[in-house]
């Protein structure tokens, strides 16, 4: 089975173990990327985005050396 390219909210917040408020929440303050709006009713994050942010939160000395 091929794995999704594009996470929607639930996808997200599994994969994170937070709550839809918090996500949304950490979107309006800046925390978390914007998600994109894919079509009518439907926004997600493309994978490459989470797991990109993921990755800077687990190693935050990446980030500063850029």
């Amino acid at each position: 089975m091929f794995e999704k390219s594009v996470l929607r909210v639930a996808d997200v917040c599994q994969i994170l173990s937070i709550s839809q408020p918090t996500l949304y929440r950490w979107q309006k303050i800046g925390h978390f990327p914007k998600s994109t709006k894919y079509g009518p009713g439907m926004i997600g994050w493309p994978r490459t985005v989470v797991e990109q942010w993921i990755e800077e939160k687990q190693n935050p000395q990446t980030q500063q050396e850029q």
